[in-house]
């Protein structure tokens, strides 16, 4: 046997520090299975998602079952329960991302398969709606990210040749919060202030408040809501001011990581934030 890769599908993330999403998996739906057996294609998973395979030596056989137009259907399922709190867009129960590959976008050497650089609301369906419905799991069983469906013709199959396999780019954004320290202890009782080191970002001080363990805490919130990432480049120091002069208090402040996002009122407006508490 003689494969030959038919096409790509590159999975992205912002989140993570080499752009390529982590612990996702496509799985052919159970209708899917059987027509990529009788169309001797493979799906095999790679470092940047998957990718389907022909069988050159049945490459009739393959013809045959495209024509005119084979749609195969995959679910992309996440390994990882904090997926949500990092990603874009953000899903409601019952709702999943759709994509197919009938008006592809080019995106460098790919071909993406939405709209915008990112995926986003335009791809959000419910898990209710007629079309998908008999394509998804039964109800009790796990909801999918996504349902991609590609649509594979008989040309495509017999003037496929080494150089011309196509790659389908399927971009996920990272989540943006405000980020609130709340700083409170005995070295923190002088003024503060939060310094970017890059200088691009600002921190505003909110009234202090009074934390449930009875403890009275300084609020810093960032001025713009800040993206997650796996490895944050963000820099941020922590400046205390005593006697006329300045000096570091601390170096390197923490950052927000996955799954400390929740809703809370900034400036009178509700907002993603994301809380990190210091006690020194």
């Amino acid at each position: 046997m003689s494969y030959l890769p038919l096409c790509h599908i590159v999975l992205q993330h912002q989140y993570f520090s080499d752009g390529l999403a982590q612990q996702l998996r496509l799985v052919p739906a159970a209708q899917t299975q059987r027509h990529l057996q009788n169309a001797q294609l493979l799906v095999k998973p790679t470092k940047q998602g998957a990718v389907l395979l022909l069988d050159t030596s049945r490459r009739d056989i393959a013809a045959a079952c495209c024509e005119p137009i084979l749609t195969l259907y995959f679910l992309l399922y996440s390994d990882d329960p904090l997926f949500g709190s990092y990603s874009l867009p953000l899903l409601e129960p019952q709702q999943l991302l759709y994509c197919d590959n009938r008006a592809p976008m080019p995106d460098d050497a790919a071909l993406r398969l939405h709209a915008k650089p990112e995926l986003g609301s335009a791809e959000v369906i419910s898990a209710n709606d007629t079309p998908v419905a008999g394509v998804l799991p039964p109800k009790g069983k796990p909801l999918p990210v996504m349902l991609l469906a590609l649509d594979i013709t008989a040309l495509h199959i017999t003037q496929l040749t080494a150089d011309n396999a196509i790659s389908y780019l399927l971009r996920f954004g990272s989540r943006q919060s405000v980020w609130r320290y709340y700083l409170c202890g005995r070295a923190f009782a002088q003024p503060l202030r939060i310094q970017d080191m890059a200088q691009q970002t600002h921190f505003i001080q909110q009234n202090d408040t009074r934390l449930a363990n009875g403890l009275v805490a300084q609020v810093f919130d960032s001025a713009q809501p800040l993206k997650l990432q796996q490895f944050s480049p963000y820099r941020f120091q922590l400046i205390t001011a005593a006697h006329g002069s300045e000096k570091i208090l601390i170096k390197r402040l923490p950052v927000a990581v996955a799954g400390q996002i929740d809703k809370a009122v900034v400036n009178g407006v509700a907002s993603n934030v994301s809380e990190i508490y210091l006690n020194y």
